[in-house]
C-alpha cells in the first residue's frame, strides 16, 4: 500500500470554493511518484466534493522532461473554460537542510544525483526509511479561460499546434517551482524553459524577421543559429549544482580567509527587498578571481534568489565553466560586433531575465583592477543590459554598486609583475588548480560592502551614450563610498608616506590612529579590525603582511621598527590604493595651499580654487570625482574642519597659508600621489624631448616609459618603483593627448608651440614632486614634534 505523502504544501482552500469542474496537473517524472500523488489526491478528495468532475492529467515538468510530452495536454485544453487547472507535485525534504537552511548538499550527490529528485528506487528506499521525506504541494491554480487570456496577451500572434499546451505546462512548473521555494529557500529560484520561452517571444520573432529582411537570410536559418546561440550563452542551474557551487565557494574562502565574509546585515535586508521586487544589477569591483565568490556565498547564505553571473568565454574551460553554467554563470564572447544575431539573442536573453526578476551581476570595471584603484567602467555590458531593459520596458531598475574588499591578496604580488612587464598566464584547468593552491596561506579576511543604488525610473535610449556613461560613472562613485578602509591598507599608507625611513610600532600606530580618526570624522566606513577587541587579529594580520614579503619587521635594534623593502614598494601601493579614493580631495587641498602660499599677499584664495580645479584635471584618468560643485563644497567642508575662519587665514597670505596647512595632519599628499606624479613625469619627460615634428603613441609611449622609468629609479630621479607601471604610464599617456600632446607638429609655427606647451607640462608635473617633497618634509616634522595625549586614547591607536 502506497505511503499517503504529508501535505504541508497543499492548498485545498482555494479548489473547495471553485464550483466548476477541477484538472490536477501532476507532475510525475516516475511510477512512485504518480502513485504518491494519486494517494494523496485521494485522501485530500473530501475536501472539495462539490465540482461536477475533479480528473487528472499526468505529466514530466521536470528538467528531464520534454516539451513535446506536453502535447499529452491537449485534449484536457478542449475542456470548458471554467476548468480549474491545480499543478501538483511530490516534494522530496533533505532532513540536514531542514536543520541548516544555510548548509548545501555534500558533495557525493553529484555522484548520486539530486536528492530533491529521487528517482523511484532510491524514493522508495528513502520512504521505507523515512516517510515523511515525500511531500505533496500544489501550485497556484489557473481557470482555463485565465491561462488562454495569459496565453494570448503574451503571444497574440501564436497559432502553431501545441503552442497553448506547452505554455500551460510551463506556467504549471513555475507554480510548483514557486510552490517549492517556501519549502527549500529562494536561494533555488532558477529559471525554467528559457529557450522556449525566447523562441515564443514575439518581439524575438520579429527582431530574427527584421534581421532576416536586412541581411537576405531565410528566417528558419537564423532561427537555427540562434539556437546554437542560445545553447552556448543560456545558462541552465538547477538546485544540486547551486548547492555545489556553494560548497566550491565555501572550500575557497576557506583556503586562505575567514569564511564568514563581512558585511552589514542592513545592507542584506535592503538588498533582498530590491532583488525580490524590481530589475536588479548587482554590479561588483574586481580585484581578483574570488570577487564574484565573496557575493555568491553571502547570497546563498542570506538565501537570495540565485545571481546570473556574466563572465569572459575564456572563464569558460573545462570543469569550472560547466559548475558555473549549471549554477547560474552567462560566458560571453569578448567581441561580437560582426555578431547581428548573437546581439539579438543576448539581449533577449537578459530581457527575459529582467522581466522574472532574476538579479544580474558581473564586475563592472570589466577587468581585475591591477594597481588597487578602480578602473574605468566597461560600458559593452552594461549598454546590452540596458538596451535589453529599454526594449522590454523595464521600469524602475536598480543598477546596486558592490564593493569587495580584502585584507590581503595573493594576486598582488602578480599584478606589480605585469606592470613592469610580464605577460600575464592565460586561463586554463591546470592554471585554476595552480591558483587555487597558491591561496592557501593566511589573508585575513573579506568584506562585501553595498552603495546606494543607481535607480533608473526607466532605460535611458540606446543611442544615448552620454547617459551611459553617467550611470556608469555614478555607479564607480558609490562603489569607492562604501570600500572600507582596511588595517594593512593604512599601513601601507603609512609606511609609504615615511620611506625610506622605517617607523617604530609607537609612530606607526600613531600615525595610523591619525588617519583613522579623520575618516572616522567624516563617516568613512572601517573594518572592525579598529575596535580594541580585534587586537590579537591585528597582530597575526602583521605577520601575515611580512609573511608575504610585503613588510619587514626589525627587533635587533634598541627599538623593533617597521618598514617595506623598496622592492615591495608596488605590492604596498596596491593595498594603499585601494583607499586612496577616500583621501584624494585632501591630497589635492594640500597641494593648492602650497600655491597658495607662494601667491601675492590678498591673492590666496583667488589662486587656492583654480589651482584645486587643475589639479583635479591632472589625475581625472586616476580617480572618480563628484560634480565640480560637489567638489569644491567637500574642499570647503575640509577647510572648515580645521579652522571655522580658514578664509580669514587665506587673506593673511604667506605664513597664514602655511600655518593653515600644517594644521591639516595627517598631512596625506606626500603618501598618495606621489607615484601618479612621478610616473606621469616619466612620459612628458619622454615628450619633451621628442622632436616636435614626430608623434607618439600610446604603446610605444608605454614600452620607452618602463625602460625610461627604472633608469630613473637607478639614478634615484623618481623615489620608488611604485611610480613604474603600464597603467600609470599609459593614464599619463592619455592625460598628454587629451592636452593635445601627442600628436605631431603639421607646420614649424605649430612645432615651436607643440615643444613649448610639452616643456611647459614637464614643469608643472616637477614642481608638483617638489611641493610633494615639501608636504613630506612637513609630515615628518610633525612626527618628531607629536606629544602623547593625555586622556588615554594612545592604548587605542590601533583599535
Amino acid at each position: 500500500m502506497t505511503q499517503v505523502p504529508e501535505t504541508p504544501g497543499f492548498s485545498a482552500a482555494g479548489i473547495a470554493k471553485h464550483d466548476g469542474p477541477v484538472l490536477f496537473v501532476a507532475d510525475a517524472p516516475n511510477g512512485l511518484e504518480k502513485n504518491l500523488l494519486d494517494a494523496c489526491l485521494a485522501a485530500r478528495g473530501a475536501e472539495y466534493p462539490g465540482q461536477a468532475a475533479v480528473e487528472r492529467v499526468y505529466l514530466d515538468l521536470s528538467e528531464r522532461g520534454k516539451p513535446a510530452a506536453f502535447s499529452d495536454l491537449e485534449p484536457w485544453l478542449e475542456r470548458p473554460g471554467n476548468t480549474l487547472l491545480v499543478p501538483v507535485r511530490i516534494a522530496w525534504v533533505m532532513p540536514q537542510v531542514e536543520q541548516d537552511s544555510r548548509k548545501p548538499l555534500a558533495l557525493r550527490h553529484l555522484l548520486f544525483g539530486d536528492p530533491r529528485r529521487p528517482g523511484s528506487l532510491r524514493g522508495r528506499w528513502w520512504l521505507h526509511r523515512n516517510p515523511g521525506r515525500a511531500r505533496c504541494i500544489s501550485g497556484a491554480p489557473a481557470t482555463l479561460d485565465a491561462l488562454r487570456s495569459r496565453f494570448q496577451a503574451l503571444q497574440p500572434s501564436v497559432d502553431e499546434a501545441g503552442a497553448l499546451s506547452a505554455f500551460v505546462a510551463r506556467q504549471a512548473a513555475l507554480a510548483l517551482e514557486i510552490a517549492e521555494w517556501a519549502q527549500i529557500g529562494r536561494r533555488y529560484k532558477v529559471p525554467r524553459f528559457v529557450a522556449e520561452s525566447l523562441r515564443s517571444s514575439p518581439k524575438f520573432k520579429a527582431a530574427v524577421q527584421e534581421l532576416a529582411s536586412a541581411s537576405g537570410r531565410p528566417v528558419q536559418e537564423l532561427l537555427r543559429e540562434a539556437a546554437g546561440y542560445m545553447e552556448e550563452l543560456i545558462a541552465v542551474p538547477n538546485a544540486l549544482f547551486v548547492d555545489l557551487r556553494a560548497r566550491f565557494d565555501q572550500f575557497i574562502l576557506s583556503l586562505g580567509y575567514n569564511k564568514d565574509v563581512v558585511c552589514r546585515d542592513q545592507d542584506l535586508e535592503r538588498v533582498r527587498e530590491i532583488v525580490a521586487t524590481r530589475p536588479a544589477m548587482l554590479l561588483f569591483t574586481h580585484k581578483t578571481y574570488l570577487d564574484s565568490v565573496a557575493l555568491t556565498a553571502k547570497m546563498f547564505e542570506y538565501d537570495f534568489p540565485m545571481l546570473h553571473i556574466f563572465a569572459g568565454a575564456n572563464m569558460g574551460f573545462a570543469g569550472l565553466g560547466q559548475l558555473m553554467r549549471r549554477s547560474g554563470g552567462i560566458f560571453i564572447r569578448r567581441s561580437f560586433q560582426d555578431k547581428p544575431l548573437y546581439k539579438i539573442v543576448l539581449r533577449h536573453y537578459i530581457g527575459y531575465l529582467m522581466e522574472k526578476r532574476f538579479p544580474m551581476t558581473w564586475a563592472f570595471e570589466g577587468t581585475r583592477s591591477r594597481t588597487g584603484k578602480l578602473m574605468p567602467p566597461r560600458y559593452g555590458l552594461l549598454k546590452y543590459v540596458l538596451e535589453a531593459a529599454h526594449a522590454t520596458d523595464a521600469r524602475d531598475i536598480h543598477v546596486i554598486p558592490v564593493t569587495v574588499s580584502y585584507d590581503l591578496m595573493r594576486d598582488v604580488e602578480e599584478y606589480a609583475s605585469e606592470q613592469v612587464g610580464r605577460v600575464k598566464a592565460p586561463e586554463s584547468l591546470k592554471w585554476f588548480v595552480g591558483y587555487l593552491s597558491s591561496l592557501r596561506r593566511p589573508m585575513g579576511r573579506m568584506y562585501l560592502d553595498f552603495g546606494d543604488s543607481v535607480v533608473l525610473e526607466q532605460a535611458p535610449d540606446p543611442d544615448d551614450s552620454l547617459a551611459l556613461s553617467k550611470i556608469a560613472f555614478e555607479v564607480a562613485v558609490q562603489a569607492n563610498r562604501v570600500a572600507p578602509i582596511t588595517l594593512p591598507a593604512i599601513g601601507c599608507m603609512v609606511l609609504l608616506g615615511a620611506a625610506p625611513r622605517a617607523l617604530t610600532l609607537r609612530e606607526l600606530q600613531r600615525e595610523s590612529l591619525r588617519l583613522v580618526r579623520w575618516a572616522r570624522d567624516r563617516d568613512i566606513r572601517l573594518t572592525s579590525d579598529f575596535r580594541p577587541e580585534r587586537l590579537g587579529h591585528v597582530e597575526q594580520l602583521a605577520g601575515a603582511m611580512v609573511g608575504m614579503g610585503l613588510m619587514i619587521r626589525y627587533d635587533e635594534g634598541s627599538d623593533t621598527v617597521f618598514g617595506i623593502e623598496p622592492t615591495s614598494h608596488p605590492m604596498a601601493s596596491y593595498y594603499r590604493n585601494t583607499i586612496i579614493h577616500h583621501f584624494v580631495n585632501k591630497a589635492i587641498l594640500e597641494l593648492a595651499l602650497l600655491a597658495a602660499f607662494e601667491a601675492a599677499p590678498g591673492r590666496a584664495e583667488q589662486v587656492l580654487w583654480p589651482e584645486t580645479e587643475r589639479l583635479r584635471d591632472f589625475f581625472k584618468f586616476e580617480f572618480f570625482y563628484p560634480e565640480k560643485q560637489e567638489f569644491r563644497a567637500q574642499l570647503e567642508q575640509e577647510l572648515a574642519r580645521v579652522d571655522a575662519d580658514w578664509r580669514g587665514r587665506l587673506a593673511h597670505g604667506g605664513p597664514a597659508v602655511l600655518a593653515l596647512l600644517a594644521d591639516m595632519r595627517p598631512l596625506v599628499a606626500h603618501a598618495s600621489l606621489l607615484p601618479v606624479v612621478e610616473a606621469y613625469s616619466v612620459v612628458f619627460d619622454l615628450l619633451a624631448r621628442l622632436p616636435a615634428a614626430d608623434g607618439l603613441q600610446e604603446s610605444e609611449c608605454v614600452g620607452q616609459a618602463l625602460k625610461e622609468g627604472r633608469q630613473a629609479y637607478l639614478q634615484r630621479r623618481i623615489t620608488s618603483e611604485a611610480s613604474i607601471g603600464k597603467i600609470l604610464f599609459a593614464n599619463g599617456f592619455k592625460l598628454a593627448a587629451n592636452f593635445g600632446l601627442t600628436t605631431a607638429a603639421a607646420t614649424p609655427a605649430e612645432g615651436v608651440d607643440l615643444r613649448d606647451r610639452r616643456v611647459s607640462l614637464l614643469r608643472d608635473f616637477k614642481e608638483l614632486s617638489q611641493r610633494l617633497d615639501r608636504i613630506r618634509l612637513m609630515s615628518l616634522q610633525q612626527n618628531s614634534d607629536w606629544q602623547p595625549p593625555s586622556d588615554g586614547t594612545e592604548t587605542n591607536a590601533t583599535a
